[in-house]
């Protein structure tokens, strides 16, 4: 039996597709080096933000409680240090920002916890609780770009 051209060509072409969708979804679809250290960091985030939150208390969960206080610490600080690993000029000053907030963030939590235990109920939060939600906005806009940049 002798196949037509046809099928040839058609054998060849399956192959190429096979082959080339092999490679795309292997060898083409690494992180480059400049985001390997940014993945890090954006795993390393993930994984602290959930371990923060299997620890919430039920109470507030606005507000941490002491207790969560160095879970926190340890997501700041973990973030600073994976920001320094970070080579690429521009993702650098961006996770360096994050870890800066991150840092922040955490050591507004005695404050805005006090001013919420002395927070009237039905009068507007706190103004440190505003400044805290800021640095959430910066620090999910960070980890955002960071993302984009290295998806």
């Amino acid at each position: 039996m002798r196949l037509d051209r046809r099928w040839w060509l058609a054998i060849a072409v399956v192959v190429f597709v096979v082959i080339a969708l092999v490679l795309s979804n292997t060898f083409f679809n690494r992180p480059s080096e400049e985001c390997k250290p940014v993945q890090a960091f954006l795993d390393y985030n993930k994984s602290q933000s959930d371990l923060i939150a299997s620890k919430e208390s039920d109470s507030d969960p606005a507000v941490p409680t002491v207790a969560e206080d160095a879970a926190y610490q340890q997501w700041a600080d973990g973030l600073a240090q994976r920001a320094q690993d970070i080579s690429d000029p521009n993702l650098a000053t961006t996770a360096v920002q994050v870890a800066d907030a991150a840092s922040k963030f955490v050591a507004m939590l005695p404050r805005v916890r006090a001013e919420v235990e002395n927070h009237a109920p039905g009068a507007p939060p706190p103004p440190s609780f505003l400044e805290m939600t800021l640095l959430n906005k910066r620090i999910g806009d960070g980890l955002g770009e960071l993302a984009d940049a290295c998806s």
